[in-house]
């Protein structure tokens, strides 16, 4: 408990450094289609930091996101507010998938093997619907994938970006990995 104590009173005051301002909290309430407000925030600034490396789309997985963000009362959030979201140690990774692989990354978020699906949580931009009633590996709707209104093309280059964890295949999808 002393030891714990110790760092607790090193990391306070870069825990307690203002990280930024918000007008409300951004929460893990998913929307029908199972994305949710901080899910997009998180992967828009992720976008945000990768833009130079080309990147046009970015996705976090939702079971990186511990907690909801929420301002004080003067509208600032903290250092420690943003680690107690994500609190790991990731590196953001930045590569090109085809749009067929793209497809295939967007399927992977449901399993057979599992009754919940792991619904990336996307940036701006990428827009695309999905069937439950269709068979695993059948449910996004082709037609329906696009970025910016421009529909996906499968042969097409895109650069996206995720967490290290999702680059090494994490939650399974394996298709960033190979």
């Amino acid at each position: 408990a002393a030891l714990v104590e110790e760092y607790r009173a090193r990391a306070e005051p870069l825990a307690a450094r203002p990280a930024g301002r918000l007008a409300t909290t951004f929460d893990r309430n998913a929307t029908a289609g199972g994305d949710h407000a901080l899910g997009r925030l998180i992967a828009d600034a992720q976008l945000a930091a990768t833009r130079a490396q080309g990147a046009r789309i970015a996705f976090t997985n939702p079971g990186g996101i511990r907690a909801e963000l929420r301002p004080g009362p003067d509208g600032a959030v903290t250092f420690g507010d943003v680690f107690t979201v994500q609190p790991f140690g990731n590196t953001l990774v930045t590569l090109t998938l085809s749009g067929a692989q793209l497809r295939t990354l967007l399927e992977k978020q449901w399993s057979a093997r599992s009754y919940r699906a792991r619904i990336l949580q996307p940036s701006r931009g990428l827009s695309y619907a999905w069937d439950p009633t269709r068979p695993v590996g059948e449910r996004v709707v082709t037609e329906s994938l696009r970025l910016d209104g421009r529909r996906i093309d499968p042969a097409g280059d895109y650069r996206i970006t995720v967490n290290d964890f999702l680059a090494g295949g994490g939650d399974g999808f394996t298709v960033l990995r190979d």
